[in-house]
């Protein structure tokens, strides 16, 4: 089973907290278009002064709409947006249009594009009038304050009608979701990602991590593809008696580690000890969900990396339909660039 650390928990905890905490006051689950309803009309202006439309930034099989607080000092915010600028034509080969929506005016919008060589459209919606009517307006922040106006900061993913099909939401504002992540956790295929292939006496084992470039507070992806040789079945949550397949990671104080996703499971009935047992006897897929931490005591640490290792063992255990094998450990390592938050604010 995954082993989450006293230390990534210390660590959430401090993210939550850090995050000024919005799902202990609002439950961001229940704000703004929901699945299956469709998102409100808007007519927005972007970076080169065209005005977009939810028409204009559809793809041929829908859109992603990600809604930011600025990229003007939000340096989460600008940060995520050069994430999706790389991921921008990937997103076009899938049939999906992108746009970014934030309260920053046109001209912001404008010189961070030429600064940072971003090209997909940055809408501006000074006055927030469309973060309003999408409800997802931030109602924490005092209305004096120079940052009211922006969005609780999150991504709906749109069918060619602007009907919600997904939303993704983090209650800490330094969290955000990558797209690959987004992608996996649809059901999707990896976006051009390079992969480990391990073969074993019992299962073929395909992992990688979702992405190549991540930053405080990204969140992204172990993805373990796990296909067991025939009549073979390896073991889910509430096998008892015997070791489920998971992840061990080593310790790492700047890694905050989420709990692993299962798939649903099958029952296997065993004959030679007339037992029933969750399993897993077809091709199934693991995801393990991960953060470069954003606590301000890791910043200055961070900030001197260059790139990131990550190890651990993919321990499980497999039988056929006759003999139960000893515990297997399949060693994983993943290395990942660290690219630093973008800080920098648009000239006074």
């Amino acid at each position: 089973m995954l082993r989450v650390t006293a230390v990534s928990i210390l660590l959430l905890t401090a993210l939550a907290i850090e995050g000024a905490s919005q799902s202990a006051r609002i439950d961001l689950s229940k704000l703004g278009p929901q699945i299956g309803q469709r998102v409100p009309e808007l007519h927005l202006v972007d970076q080169y002064g065209a005005e977009q439309t939810l028409d204009s930034i559809m793809g041929p099989k829908g859109a992603m709409l990600v809604f930011s607080r600025s990229i003007d000092w939000c340096p989460y915010c600008k940060t995520q947006v050069l994430e999706l600028q790389s991921r921008a034509g990937e997103l076009k080969k899938q049939g999906l249009g992108l746009a970014v929506i934030t309260y920053d005016s046109p001209a912001l919008h404008a010189e961070f594009g030429k600064r940072r060589g971003v090209t997909l459209p940055l809408l501006s919606d000074a006055g927030s009038a469309t973060l309003r009517a999408f409800g997802i307006l931030n109602t924490t922040v005092d209305a004096q304050s120079q940052n009211y106006g922006i969005p609780f900061p999150g991504t709906f993913m749109l069918d060619r009608k602007g009907v919600v099909t997904a939303r993704f939401f983090e209650d800490a504002y330094q969290e955000r979701n990558t797209v690959a992540t987004i992608m996996l956790k649809l059901g999707g295929a990896s976006l051009e990602r390079a992969a480990t292939r391990v073969t074993t006496d019992h299962l073929k084992l395909t992992t990688y991590a979702s992405d190549d470039v991540i930053a405080p507070g990204t969140l992204f992806s172990l993805v373990f593809d796990v296909e067991p040789r025939a009549r073979m079945h390896v073991y889910a949550p509430g096998a008892e008696s015997y070791r489920i397949i998971g992840l061990e990671l080593d310790p790492n104080p700047l890694v905050v580690v989420r709990p692993i996703s299962y798939p649903a499971s099958e029952i296997y009935f065993f004959k030679p000890l007339n037992e029933r047992v969750p399993v897993y006897q077809k091709p199934f897929r693991l995801m393990l969900e991960l953060a470069l931490s954003a606590s301000r005591d890791h910043r200055a640490e961070i900030s001197k990396m260059e790139s990131l290792t990550i190890k651990g063992r993919l321990n499980y255990q497999a039988c056929d339909d006759k003999v139960c094998f000893i515990p297997a450990s399949v060693p994983v390592s993943y290395s990942v660039k660290v690219r630093p938050l973008d800080t920098e604010r648009a000239p006074r």
